[in-house]
């Protein structure tokens, strides 16, 4: 949804995962600093779309947001999605994933509704109900796309 959005807007898409992680895979985490530096510059951008689960990070860029849409789509979807894009046969943001570590990454995303912290379903909706500008919410993969042909 991000890529269509930005393909659209001719807007910079900006992925927390890019943010949060080093270079080169998904097993090292950036200094906390540099994160905050990276957050701040790509703020100062005249126009962007941020994307992830990492609330911490989003939280930050919704103090520059105008809008906020929280994809809130049914598990099996997002399961789907996670394992075409995570296989080693198969590159995220040109990063390669080891079948073990997609298989904690499923995991780790089917406790989604339950996770405490800033990654978790209750952040996220916490995050949503306390942003001051236009908020969407999207269930459903044909909502999505209604909205997609609609902007």
């Amino acid at each position: 949804m991000a890529k269509r959005l930005a393909e659209k807007k001719a807007t910079p898409v900006l992925h927390l995962d890019e943010i949060f992680w080093l270079p080169g895979g998904f097993n090292e985490k950036r200094d906390t600093a540099e994160v905050s530096r990276i957050i701040d510059t790509a703020r100062a951008a005249s126009d962007w779309i941020v994307e992830g689960v990492y609330g911490n990070l989003a939280h930050q860029f919704l103090q520059s947001a105008d809008a906020l849409i929280w994809l809130e789509l049914p598990w099996v979807v997002c399961q789907q999605r996670l394992e075409l894009r995570g296989s080693e046969s198969k590159a995220h943001m040109d990063r390669k994933q080891s079948e073990a570590g997609l298989r904690e990454l499923v995991q780790w995303a089917e406790n989604y509704s339950s996770r405490q912290g800033s990654s978790g379903h209750a952040a996220h909706l916490a995050l949503f109900e306390s942003f001051k500008g236009q908020r969407l919410r999207l269930c459903s993969e044909s909502q999505v796309l209604e909205y997609l042909s609609a902007t």
